[in-house]
């Protein structure tokens, strides 16, 4: 029914629509992190969550905080975007009619005054060892990418689709995953692989683009990710869980942006082939005003929810397509059995070198048990607080990330396991959950167009159950608040306190645009468990992934 309604709304207002710019499609930006992370509306949003426009909005905001520089980043980008590329050059001479690579960043392309088209494919091929178990790691994805739009350069009906068919052999903390809560990091369904452990999944994300109301306001709808935020992580969206079903609705009037954000997510029921998954929403909305030119302030107000009737049939409810109301007040009203959770944000840019950053998220909390008994375990709350720097110590391309994390115990878990904040058996905030603290350093390093190179280090402390089975302390969000072992000694890192150490190195080398080779080395200590692993891989029109929790 909610994609019947959201099908409805997007056709009616495409028909309305103005004019259309066309959005970096997620691989185009994803190569390079700092553009990727960097890239900043001042509103507390990076692209996934609030995409840019080609060239003018995206370059812009690259030279306000100080990263283009000699680096080749406005190429780089320039190179991805055939709205404004010229084509290639043969032999001193343009040569349009070539049938591939007209252009640097299309393998195939269509450019017409109407219309424009780009086909890519994608590859990635890894390998690598891990101490652990001796074992052979590796990665084959093969797929494609296609994009465009259809109404002009920069007008009309933007469009992004994505997808690949994987094999792979992941590392022994993530096969741990696979074995005890049923799922692939950052992926859908799976099915086991010939190999003991290797898994082979399938990816697909694509959406739609499209402008309204003399372009202040701005429509998407499809499958992929959202984020909120300027950190490494974020608490209150992050782009951890696989894709969903979302329509999104981003208004801007002077210094107010105003987002709405309607999903439907699968709940966190056993993960079987061939059955129907059981289905949970949410809705979310985002207010952020721009204090000044260079600060901005946040609210972000999301509801998890289900609704079965008599016939089992989940639901979407709608009181909450309402648009500008609170949700709380509606949850309320329908007698407060929902998942509410509020959130503030805030970033300001300091001389163009420097974000600040950082979010307290609220689920649940008492005053008077904050001050009577600050570990009852109904006060759930996190908070963020970060900075990057750029070019830092004048060193052109060097770029710095601190960031600090701190989730109490259950939060985001509910009295409901359908209505905890995850989606498909994964955290739609951190992926570690909650009951944890967490402090993250990261050096990023360009020293040549070519050259992408990062380390960062990773040490986190948390409490976690002794077993899925066992007594709940507060990590796994997956499980009910009724089963929780304590109610008023919920203290931070209650239950099996553990130190999780993460190093990691990468170093990539770009031979031809997007397509890089890659050295990897990892090092993952988890109580008194090690693993490290080095990786090499050759990809195309593929984004590195991390192994980072």
């Amino acid at each position: 029914m909610l994609k019947k309604v959201i099908l409805l709304i997007s056709f009616v207002v495409i028909i309305e629509s103005k004019a259309q710019h066309i959005y970096y499609p997620t691989s185009s930006l994803g190569e390079y992190e700092l553009i990727r992370e960097s890239v900043t509306n001042f509103r507390g949003t990076q692209y996934t969550n609030r995409p840019l426009r080609y060239k003018e909005d995206t370059l812009k905001q690259l030279e306000l905080i100080g990263t283009l520089d000699n680096s080749g980043n406005s190429s780089y980008l320039g190179n991805d975007n055939l709205q404004i590329k010229r084509p290639n050059k043969v032999g001193g001479k343009i040569h349009e009619r070539r049938m591939f690579y007209n252009y640097i960043g299309a393998f195939y392309s269509i450019k017409k005054e109407d219309h424009v088209l780009v086909i890519n494919p994608v590859i990635n091929f890894m390998g690598g060892q891990e101490s652990a178990t001796g074992k052979t790691l590796f990665q084959n994805t093969r797929g494609a990418e296609i994009w465009g739009n259809i109404g002009g350069p920069l007008k009309g009906v933007g469009f992004y689709t994505y997808f690949t068919e994987n094999q792979a052999l992941l590392p022994l903390q993530y096969q741990q995953l696979q074995d005890s809560l049923n799922f692939v990091p950052n992926e859908l369904f799976f099915k086991k692989f010939k190999k003991q452990g290797a898994v082979d999944y399938f990816q697909a994300r694509g959406y739609i683009t499209f402008n309204a109301a003399k372009n202040y306001i701005k429509f998407q709808f499809g499958h992929d990710k959202n984020k909120i935020g300027n950190g490494y992580r974020s608490l209150i969206l992050n782009d951890f869980a696989p894709q969903y079903l979302f329509f999104k609705i981003n208004s801007d009037v002077g210094k107010v942006h105003y987002q709405n954000l309607f999903t439907q997510f699968t709940d966190n029921g056993q993960i079987l082939g061939n059955t129907l998954f059981g289905k949970k929403y949410a809705a979310i909305h985002r207010l952020s005003i721009d204090v000044l030119r260079n600060l901005s302030f946040g609210v972000n107000e999301m509801v998890v929810f289900d609704r079965k009737d008599s016939t089992q049939a989940n639901q979407f409810d709608f009181n909450y397509l309402n648009p500008v109301i609170f949700y709380r007040a509606i949850e309320s009203n329908l007698g407060s059995r929902d998942n509410s959770l509020i959130a503030l944000d805030f970033n300001w840019n300091w001389r163009k070198r420097y974000l600040f950053y950082g979010q307290f998220l609220l689920d649940e909390l008492s005053l008077k048990q904050l001050k009577s008994n600050r570990n009852w375990w109904g006060n759930k709350y996190g908070y963020q607080i970060g900075g990057r720097a750029f070019n830092f110590m004048k060193i052109n391309r060097l770029d710095i990330l601190a960031e600090y994390n701190r989730v109490r115990p259950y939060t985001y878990s509910h009295f409901r396991t359908t209505q905890s904040f995850s989606h498909f058996n994964q955290p739609l905030a951190h992926p570690l959950g909650a009951n944890f603290s967490e402090v993250i350093l990261e050096i990023k390093y360009k020293p040549a167009y070519r050259w992408f190179i990062t380390a960062s280090i990773i040490s986190t402390k948390l409490g976690k159950d002794s077993s899925l089975l066992g007594r709940n302390y507060g990590s796994n969000i997956l499980r009910d608040n009724n089963t929780r072992a304590t109610s008023n000694n919920a203290a931070m890192f209650i239950g099996n306190s553990q130190n999780l150490i993460i190093a990691d190195f990468s170093a990539a080398y770009m031979l031809k645009h997007n397509l890089f080779i890659d050295l990897g080395i990892n090092y993952r200590k988890q109580g008194k468990q090690e693993n490290r692993m080095l990786t090499f891989g050759l990809r195309l029109n593929y984004n590195q992934k991390r192994n980072n929790f």
